[in-house]
């Protein structure tokens, strides 16, 4: 089974050209959130262990070839980079070879674009140390938090036997730096309203994050049509300004906000998607 494993590069709001990785079937999504705002629709359930990952062409050996044959062909190509990037349509750390296969990214990275940075988006759930020194093997990682409580948590994310304490403390232990995404949501199932709370504030206080990125959803078809339409720029910079205010921090450079009039990818094909 031909499996692309290395897709774009694809145009990143933080990251410029960005080379994805992607480490998740290509019609099926794995994931342990369903979040409504997602484009590649709804996790599955029958969808376990090594064992699936083999039949549909993500073996080891599979992934480190196509990562290969990837990465080289962009090298030989001279095409222009800004990042390689674990991404695409699936929670990467859940991987079941995932170290391996940063190891294998770095070295190849070290090899053919050394100038440029690897970097990650994960969605904050994953605890094993293994992984989490993978994680920090990386550049640039991004770390979601997409809520500031637990109805909202459920309601945006819809995690699958995940509880937001446990988004929470992952994020809390987390002993170097990292970078924080927030995809700020508005209408029906709005976490907005969820971020302007004294307990959401002291966890921030907590967190060794170097950065906030406040984003709105901008993409016309999501899992859930309640999150088919942006946030406005009033409210993100509202948020911002409160949460520079609160954490005694700078609009710009340690809160950052990601919005553009137009849809960024509306014409970009239906698989796979860089949600960054």
């Amino acid at each position: 089974m031909t499996q692309l494993i290395v897709y774009g590069p694809v145009k990143s709001r933080r990251l410029g050209q960005s080379l994805g990785i992607n480490l998740t079937p290509e019609k099926v999504k794995v994931c342990n959130f369903n979040c409504g705002y997602c484009r590649v629709g709804v996790s599955s359930k029958a969808f376990r262990g090594e064992r699936d990952f083999v039949l549909n062409g993500l073996g080891l050996g599979d992934v480190i070839s196509g990562v290969t044959k990837g990465v080289k062909h962009h090298a030989d190509k001279g095409t222009h980079l800004d990042s390689i990037t674990f991404a695409g349509n699936g929670e990467p750390t859940l991987y079941p070879w995932f170290v391996d296969v940063v190891e294998e990214v770095i070295g190849l990275r070290d090899q053919y674009f050394p100038d440029k940075p690897v970097s990650i988006f994960t969605n904050s759930t994953a605890e094993t140390p293994e992984i989490r020194e993978a994680i920090f093997r990386t550049d640039r990682r991004f770390f979601k938090l997409d809520a500031g409580d637990e109805q909202s948590f459920r309601r945006t994310n819809i995690p699958l036997g995940v509880k937001y304490e446990r988004i929470i403390n992952n994020l809390l232990s987390l002993d170097q730096d990292f970078e924080l995404s927030i995809a700020v949501t508005q209408g029906a199932h709005s976490n907005y309203g969820s971020f302007f709370n004294n307990r959401f504030i002291e966890n921030l206080r907590g967190m060794r994050f170097s950065r906030i990125f406040l984003y709105d959803i901008d993409i016309p078809v999501t899992t859930s049509p309640l999150f088919n339409f942006k946030s406005d720029k009033k409210s993100l910079e509202d948020l911002a300004r409160y949460l520079c205010r609160e954490l005694d921090i700078k609009i710009n450079r340690d809160v950052v906000i990601l919005w553009d009039e137009r849809h960024r990818n509306e014409n970009l094909g239906d698989y796979p998607i860089q949600l960054s």
